[in-house]
């Protein structure tokens, strides 16, 4: 007999889509199983290499090498250690990809440093020549002042050194007659 759509089971109840055989008497065929998703769809893969259950063959499998490589590839890296890995593989592969990735990130690290380096060396600069420039507009503040200074003594016809002091000026100034 062949295989039936089943119309009166809800199927998300029901582990299958189909039945076969006499009523009262379900058989559940490889067909119906496999279009349900069932047995067939949760079977692991199996690999060749040694010990699967068998109670033979003590060498562990390719995979389970690369597999303890990476981990001890991980537990380096989980201490803040990229260990070498030896022979070739996943582990491998990534232990490159992450010295790469290791070299880029010193090499940006030496790049920042320089930078850092020629900003610091270029803000002592700045502060100079910025103490330059106070300095020469402090000079040429007082020299206006001493210029005034040596204008009130020449109207009021006061005789004074050339090389004066801002000072003796002043005092100079302030012991004229008001007027």
């Amino acid at each position: 007999m062949s295989v039936q759509k089943d119309n009166h089971i809800d199927p998300d109840l029901k582990a299958r889509w189909g039945f076969a055989g006499t009523p009262g008497a379900i058989t559940v065929g490889p067909e119906t199983v496999g279009e349900t998703g069932g047995v067939d769809h949760a079977r692991t893969r199996i690999t060749e290499g040694g010990g699967r259950n068998s109670g033979g063959g003590a060498d562990p499998s390719i995979e389970t090498l690369q597999l303890d490589a990476v981990n001890a590839l991980a537990d380096g890296l989980e201490a803040g250690v990229l260990n070498p890995v030896e022979g070739d593989g996943p582990a491998l592969r990534i232990h490159q990809a992450l010295s790469g990735i290791q070299s880029n990130m010193q090499s940006l690290a030496d790049s920042r440093d320089d930078a850092l380096a020629k900003s610091a060396e270029l803000q002592k600069q700045v502060d100079d020549l910025q103490a330059q420039a106070d300095k020469a507009r402090q000079d040429e503040a007082e020299a206006k002042e001493i210029a005034e200074l040596k204008a009130k003594l020449d109207a009021a016809k006061v005789t004074y050194r050339a090389n004066a002091s801002k000072e003796s000026l002043q005092k100079q100034v302030d012991d004229l007659p008001k007027a």
